[in-house]
């Protein structure tokens, strides 16, 4: 009887490993589909450096972050190209790193460096928050964004942002020099939202990134 039992809880815990392992290696899968660069997606030729940095570069440029974030240094060989750098927390990466040269995501980056804002997404995980600013062209439609904005109309605004968590969404006005000078929740804003056209609605809607 000792030894049947032994042997059924020997199987449960190799089916057990076996589903763990699986799953990972689906979720690895994902996640090097998505991000083929990342270290844990490669085979590198040097020993990885652990480190914190406030930027970093790709393909795309590069990207300043509103606060340090973990990133790996190594080189390897990926058909052919020599890799340096990495975020290790690609999620993190999305959130707090942006490309400079882009007004909407310098906005970003003010409210990011909040302490209170910091401490509101601390509480979730970095793929469960979203930050988005209204496309910059639009900023300069200023009709619109007086029909957006009545109460703040004659006042020069600079970026509009949306700052969402699973709980609480948040929104956050900038001067032209990308300097807060107001934040409120977003169903204060949704009322405007709803008092103006439904091409306004969803010409703001649409437009955030």
């Amino acid at each position: 009887m000792v030894v049947k039992i032994l042997l059924i809880l020997g199987i449960a815990i190799i089916l057990i490993t076996a589903v763990f392992v699986y799953g990972n290696q689906i979720l690895l899968k994902q996640e090097c589909e998505k991000y083929p660069y990342s270290y844990k997606c490669t085979t590198t030729s040097t020993t990885p450096t652990y480190s914190q940095t406030t930027g970093y570069s790709d393909s795309s440029g590069g990207h300043a972050c509103s606060k340090p974030i973990k990133s790996v240094s190594y080189t390897l060989d990926y058909n052919g190209k020599s890799i340096n750098f990495n975020p290790v927390d690609w999620d993190e990466a999305r959130l707090f790193c942006y490309a400079t040269y882009v007004i909407e995501y310098k906005g970003k980056l003010t409210v990011l460096q909040k302490p209170e804002v910091l401490d509101l997404i601390s509480h979730y995980q970095y793929k469960d928050v979203s930050i988005k600013a209204l496309e910059f062209k639009y900023i300069q439609d200023k009709d619109f964004v007086n029909r957006l904005l009545p109460q703040n109309k004659g006042q020069e605004i600079g970026c509009i942002i949306v700052l969402e968590t699973p709980n609480e969404k948040r929104v956050y006005l900038e001067d032209e020099k990308l300097q807060t000078f107001k934040e409120f929740a977003y169903k204060v804003f949704e009322q405007n939202l709803n008092s103006v056209s439904e091409t306004d609605r969803q010409l703001f809607l649409n437009n955030l990134k």
